[in-house]
């Protein structure tokens, strides 16, 4: 159709707009096919007469994006079914290094962050200047690929053009994807330096529950686990993140307050955990009436990635190792651990002397 009804170079005017280009790049890029996509912003000019402009690029690159996102949810799920095969073939080999020298070392596939970076320096060559919505794009197609370097590249050069007045100041979402593309890259100094800057910088941006989320698991897969904690009351005495929900008993006849984990990270809900714990053996108010059960919300893994568990074991391996507490499921509920009253009286008048 577009080539049916654009018309050519040697007509005089193009029968297509540039605003009907534009859509067409992000349409291609919705159905799935970002290739089409960047071959209209490259034949705009040659094939139909018709400049690309500052949008024609931000839907590309935000094509881009989606495009490498969709290729690394492909990815781990190339990786599942390989371990599951490996898994039901009963191979010795650890799941981790299968995931390593498996599809992660198939580079014959497009790098879409690549090209993202490639459309930013393209149009900047041109003449026109990224906004904030490009710029966060680029971003967070090298967040998915992993790429932190490049991450923080783009935003390092996007904070140059603020300071020249440019261009917008970065927001919060250029900020959590480039710690978020730290966290995967196993950087975890410089997101913590990140989420520092945007706790002293006291501007508009400051640090929510996903550039905590983040942060805590880049501390979490590096070992730092002090800090991790730390890091985490921070973030609740700040009202960054609050681990207690109303919710009913396990009868449904009863108000109480729950720790709702469903949402948070494994790193996060360790964090959460431990933070209670270390309240209750404390000498400081108790966040928790010990006298009742304390009821812990996990999930059942429908919100995970292949509706996978996750919270359940990681909640109940932190409870048994660092303090001796074995956490029983709700027999109402199997989304919810319990931490029964007796038990934990028992642990907090054993434990409290610390």
């Amino acid at each position: 159709l577009l080539r049916i009804y654009g018309g050519s170079r040697k007509k005089e005017s193009s029968a297509i707009s540039l605003s009907a280009m534009n859509a067409l790049i992000s349409a291609c890029g919705r159905g799935g096919r970002p290739d089409i996509s960047l071959r209209i912003l490259n034949e705009m000019e040659s094939a139909y007469g018709v400049m690309p402009n500052r949008r024609s690029y931000r839907c590309a690159i935000i094509v881009c994006n989606q495009a490498e996102h969709e290729r690394r949810r492909q990815i781990r799920r190339r990786h599942d079914r390989e371990l599951a095969l490996e898994s039901e073939k009963g191979a010795n080999r650890p799941g981790e290094a299968l995931l390593e020298n498996s599809a992660f070392a198939d580079d014959s596939d497009f790098q879409w962050w690549e090209c993202a970076l490639s459309l930013l320096r393209r149009m900047q060559e041109a003449g026109l200047t990224p906004d904030v919505q490009i710029y966060s794009s680029a971003i967070s197609a090298c967040e998915a690929a992993g790429q932190w370097q490049r991450a923080l590249g783009v935003l390092q050069s996007m904070m140059k053009t603020k300071t020249l007045g440019e261009a917008s100041p970065p927001n919060l979402y250029c900020f959590n994807a480039a710690i978020s593309a730290c966290e995967k890259g196993g950087a975890w100094l410089e997101a913590l330096e990140l989420y520092e800057r945007m706790l002293e910088d006291g501007g508009d941006v400051k640090p929510n529950f996903i550039s905590l989320n983040s942060l805590l698991v880049a501390l979490d897969k590096a070992g730092q686990k002090e800090l991790a904690q730390s890091k985490y009351d921070e973030g609740r005495l700040n009202k960054i993140v609050s681990p207690w929900k109303k919710t009913t008993s396990s009868d449904g006849n009863e108000p109480i307050w729950a720790m709702d984990l469903h949402n948070f990270s494994g790193a996060m809900a360790k964090a959460a955990i431990r933070s209670i714990m270390e309240n209750l053996l404390s000498s400081m108010r108790p966040v928790h009436d010990i006298s009742k059960d304390l009821i812990i919300i996990v999930g059942k893994g429908k919100g995970s990635e292949n509706n996978k568990v996750v919270l359940f074991p990681t909640v109940k391996r932190v409870l048994e190792e660092d303090y001796s507490i074995e956490a029983v499921i709700d027999p109402s509920n199997s989304g919810r651990l319990v931490l029964k009253s007796n038990t934990l009286q028992s642990v907090v008048n054993s434990r409290k002397w610390r």
